[in-house]
């Protein structure tokens, strides 16, 4: 009797120490920051801090910020916080490394985003800094240049297959819990003690003694694998926020951002081709003839261009050999999919961002919208047709605004939604 009450206590033992486990493991996960919190910061920092720092080692106005979660006083996201919020305060309260920092960068002082970001702002902006994009989320494929990783970070398989396993201890546990209280029981009424007929064939037992109830988990089952596989499906080649490293730095934060230079004026087939382009050197040059950088990462990536273009600036002529550079390209539509640049910019009046993003944030270019069918069809069902100065289409919008006069025309009224516009 004693024996089997010991394997009983050992037996609840090791099922609340596997409980109270599982409940740390999620507290902790619960707690590390969010995939949308991480995307979020990363806005912020695009946006307010990039201009003086960079993810890698290289110094712009301040350090770069490659490793530097384990350079600051631990634990690391609780001083950057500090930092960030109000760096002149930590420095002021004796911080030593604060002070160490102030000091190896010039003693300049890094802007203070206290009373300009809210709190969880700039949480969100350290742990984007403490999770950066790594290069090794993308691989080669094919001629076009490094392809972005299937992105499945809302639904990884990891947390499926822990769950099973969960499931699995806590049957096991349970089961060797019902053999020790039935232990218990027998001997009480002067029964012989139960045989363990292994895991296996109680299984089977139990299958056979509860058909409904394994038809209706298995049925559960399968309708998760295929929801999770529907999911997995539609999220093929969908490369959104991919941005790849690229042979010269082009920063459109600095060029369309800083010095507002209009998308038009290096995407000149935007308004009249299918195709805006990448620009030649030779629309490089125009400016960086004369502008040769202002900080060593600037002139790093000037001096590229010069290599590629043949041009001496020292001489200021072209006397050395010139080649194409290779951009990785970053939006790929599928052969069978028509697109034209100009019938949406021109004729469709659309803004560069409905498609590209806000280019005047990004330190690097990246794909902004997913691209796939869907979306086209949704924008097309809520975009409303310009009129103004648009003789394209003007027989046909005359003829539906007398049908109704009130009604709001879509690009889904006029044709946006058949098959040929787009396939052919």
């Amino acid at each position: 009797m004693n024996k089997l009450i010991t394997k009983l206590q050992k037996s609840l033992a090791a099922f609340f120490a596997f409980v109270f486990t599982l409940i740390t493991i999620s507290t902790t996960y619960a707690q590390a920051p969010t995939a949308a919190a991480i995307a979020e910061g990363g806005k912020i920092f695009h946006a307010k801090c990039a201009t003086c720092h960079s993810l890698g080692t290289n110094k712009i106005t301040g350090p770069g910020l490659q490793g530097v979660g384990d350079r600051v006083t631990a634990p690391a996201a609780d001083w950057m916080f500090k930092w960030v919020k109000n760096n002149n305060a930590l420095r002021k309260s004796g911080d030593a490394y604060a002070n160490k920092v102030y000091a190896d960068n010039g003693n300049v002082a890094m802007t203070v985003f206290e009373g300009d970001l809210t709190d969880d702002q700039v949480k969100n902006v350290v742990a984007f800094v403490l999770n950066p994009p790594k290069e090794d989320d993308v691989v080669a494929k094919g001629p076009e240049g490094p392809t972005k990783k299937a992105d499945n970070d809302e639904h990884p398989g990891w947390i499926l297959l822990l769950i099973i396993a969960v499931l699995f201890i806590i049957v096991v546990v349970l089961r060797t819990v019902r053999r020790s209280l039935l232990a218990v029981t027998n001997q009480k009424q002067g029964l012989p003690a139960p045989e363990d007929i292994g895991l296996w064939k109680d299984t089977l037992k139990w299958i056979k003694t509860h058909k409904t109830h394994f038809v209706v988990i298995n049925i559960f089952l399968v309708v998760c694998f295929l929801v999770y596989g529907w999911q997995y499906l539609w999220g093929i080649d969908v490369t959104t926020g991919y941005k790849p490293s690229q042979p010269i730095n082009f920063r459109h934060d600095v060029h369309a951002g800083q010095n507002g230079i209009a998308c038009i004026y290096c995407h000149s087939g935007a308004e009249k081709g299918k195709v805006a382009g990448i620009p030649t050197l030779n629309v490089c040059m125009n400016c960086h003839k004369g502008i040769q950088g202002s900080t060593p990462e600037y002139k790093t990536e000037i001096a590229k261009i010069y290599d590629a273009a043949g041009w001496d600036p020292q001489n200021m002529v072209y006397n050395k050999p010139s080649h194409p550079i290779k951009w990785n390209r970053i939006h790929n539509l599928p052969d069978f999919a028509y697109f034209n640049h100009s019938q949406h910019v021109t004729v469709g009046k659309l803004d560069c961002k409905n498609c590209h993003g806000d280019c005047t944030t990004y330190t690097t270019n990246e794909q902004f919208a997913p691209l796939t069918m869907g979306w086209c069809i949704d924008c097309h069902r809520g975009t409303q047709v310009q009129m103004a100065g648009n003789g394209y289409y003007a027989k046909l919008h005359e003829s539906l605004m007398k049908q109704d006069s009130s009604r709001t025309i879509t690009e889904a009224d006029m044709g946006g939604l058949e098959c040929g516009k787009c396939h052919y």
